[in-house]
């Protein structure tokens, strides 16, 4: 535990730090409304071999127009810089777009060979008139050194399927480290193919290609069509999300179900699977997230089945009302698949995590009648709450529109949500993805509210900021070590006092359920002792949410006898007894 928490936190943070700009020597690059400033700037440090030690610092509310792709050499390192965007117009985050020319190749916008570094800056995949452009960040193996990408504060907006294809951010590097935090993955739909419009991928057919660790904070994920996507034989290592929204996604949020350490925590998904599932397809739906058997993988893999690591918890899940109708019901496709008997071919709502995740997380072992897989483990699910956003980035004619010629005629549809707003640059941004629902303002780790809370809860940003590594070093133990067997009780009111029940059966043999409430978010434990005061079993260490809870003691191993368990939180000690009879 502690190497992958120093790993993260070494490569995530410090990457990005301003001591690291202090140490580089700064161009400032203009704006241009004719182009090819940022080309020119970043080729004359490539010529006098000075590009690992510069910085450059784009203008707040800039334009800035690639005349050509940047390609940088081997090895070496591309750090493009700009202010914290404020509150008005006139801070907005500088702008990259392409030149109109169509002699240009725009393969890709940036080719990187090495290691890239971008804070607070919109890379919009279209040209200076607003045509979308099929582009992407690619990084290309440096196989002596690896790659490594940090971006903080970056919008990535409008990013289709690219030529290779891909992601937004393509993958090609045998050994890449990818860390984003607070930032945006804004409209990056494909017209024509429902499954692009990724964030991060391995390009279509290719072999041999590994992602290290991809790390994403306090981001949003609006219209995609996958969020993150292995292909063929290559997955990732380390996948972290923790304080993240995902809306509107068309297919699966993250596939495939090849995950060997993966956590996704203190985040929000709605309208995750827009495509739904076709039943005449399969036999089993595919949810948003899937996990699948080592032995099934097809491709060797240096873990197997019990090493693999997945923390799914203080995360909700909604389908919008208007998007199920349109799924069984409503649309032309669906009323046409009923009316000719052919309702196994409707599309049906999918769930977060589908049968086979489900069977990993909840199986028992029948020899030990413990949990068969220790290190999978779910907690604190919200399904189906609606967190009544206040002005998601959602067009639900053109949804619905794309939709059904997606089901029907597979015809190209462009269905993002208000184009204007980024090619007129406008900042604020229009859309607002702070939410009404009391209960999921509180449900993350801490009592702060689910979802990025950089862009949509500042205010509660600021004070998690105080608390981050905390809550990342319970993130990190949990996803290393297993939770226990708490589990919240469904319904009733949040309770107004800390409780501790007698627990039943008892005496017990070799196992007993003890019942507590909690009734505000907080540092909790729940530990058993003998009656010499010393600690047998920890049940529950950690932050905990308002609520009802049940816990389950397994006293297999201890000798018959009178024990203590005690729940201690915030000033609160509650002690009761309880017996073990053999």
């Amino acid at each position: 535990m502690k190497q992958l928490f120093n790993m993260f936190f070494v490569i995530g943070f410090l990457c990005v730090s301003v001591s690291l700009y202090a140490q580089k020597d700064t161009v400032d690059v203009s704006s241009d409304i004719s182009e090819g400033n940022l080309n020119n700037a970043i080729n004359d440090a490539i010529g006098t071999g000075t590009l690992d030690n510069t910085v450059f610092r784009l203008e707040p509310y800039g334009y800035y127009v690639l005349s050509a792709e940047v390609i940088t050499p081997q090895s070496s390192h591309l750090d493009i810089w700009a202010p914290e965007p404020g509150t008005d117009q006139f801070s907005a985050p500088p702008q990259i777009v392409w030149t109109s020319s169509t002699a240009v190749t725009k393969d890709r916008m940036f080719g990187i060979q090495g290691d890239f570094t971008m804070r607070n800056v919109w890379v919009r995949s279209a040209d200076v008139a607003g045509a979308q452009v099929g582009t992407c960040i690619q990084f290309d193996d440096d196989p002596i050194n690896g790659n490594k990408g940090v971006f903080e504060g970056v919008i990535f907006e409008y990013f289709p399927a690219p030529p290779s294809p891909g992601g937004t951010i393509n993958v090609l590097a045998s050994h890449f480290k990818g860390t984003f935090i607070n930032c945006y993955f804004r409209n990056c739909i494909d017209r024509q193919l429902r499954y692009y419009g990724r964030a991060v991928s391995f390009p279509y057919e290719t072999e041999g290609w590994h992602n290290d660790s991809l790390y994403f904070e306090n981001c949003t994920f609006a219209n995609m069509g996958y969020v993150v996507m292995q292909e063929g034989a290559e997955y990732s290592d380390n996948v972290f999300f923790n304080h993240c929204t995902f809306i509107n996604i068309s297919m699966f949020t993250l596939e495939s179900g090849w995950w060997y350490k993966l956590a996704v925590t203190n985040s929000i998904w709605v309208n995750a699977f827009m495509f739904g599932y076709i039943p005449a397809q399969g036999t089993a739906g595919s949810g948003c997230f899937d996990i699948q058997r080592v032995e099934d993988f097809g491709f060797t893999v240096p873990f197997t089945d019990q090493d693999r690591r997945i923390l799914f918890t203080n995360s909700s899940y909604f389908l919008e009302p208007w998007l199920v109708d349109w799924q069984t019901t409503s649309s032309p496709w669906a009323i046409f698949l009923h009316n000719n008997r052919r309702d196994d071919e409707i599309p049906q709502p999918q769930p977060m995590l589908n049968e086979a995740a489900l069977a990993f997380f909840d199986s028992i072992s029948t020899e030990t009648g413990l949990k068969a897989y220790p290190y999978m483990n779910r907690a604190e699910i919200y399904d189906s709450t609606d967190p009544g956003f206040i002005n998601p980035p959602t067009n639900i004619d053109s949804i619905k529109v794309w939709l059904n010629k997606k089901w029907d005629t597979n015809t190209a549809h462009n269905w993002a949500w208000n184009l204007e707003s980024g090619l007129n640059q406008e900042w604020p941004l229009p859309e607002n993805l702070a939410y009404t629902n009391t209960m999921l303002q509180t449900a993350a780790m801490s009592g702060f509210p689910l979802g990025d809370l950089y862009h949509w809860w500042p205010a509660e940003y600021a004070q998690w900021e105080t608390q981050k590594d905390a809550e990342w070093a319970n993130i990190l133990d949990m996803l290393e070590n297993g939770i226990t067997g708490i589990e919240r009780i469904p319904g009733g009111s949040i309770p107004s006092e800390f409780t501790l029940s007698q627990n039943y059966p008892n005496p017990f043999n070799p196992t007993t359920q003890i019942k507590y409430s909690v009734p505000q978010t907080g540092q909790v434990s729940l530990k058993v002792y003998n009656t010499l005061g010393q600690e047998v079993a920890t049940l529950y260490n950690g932050v905990q949410s308002a609520g009802n809870y049940r816990a389950t003691f397994d006293g297999k191993g201890l000798a018959s006898g009178l024990y203590l368990y005690r729940l201690k939180a915030d000033k609160v000690s509650i002690t009761k007894k309880f017996i073990l009879m053999r």
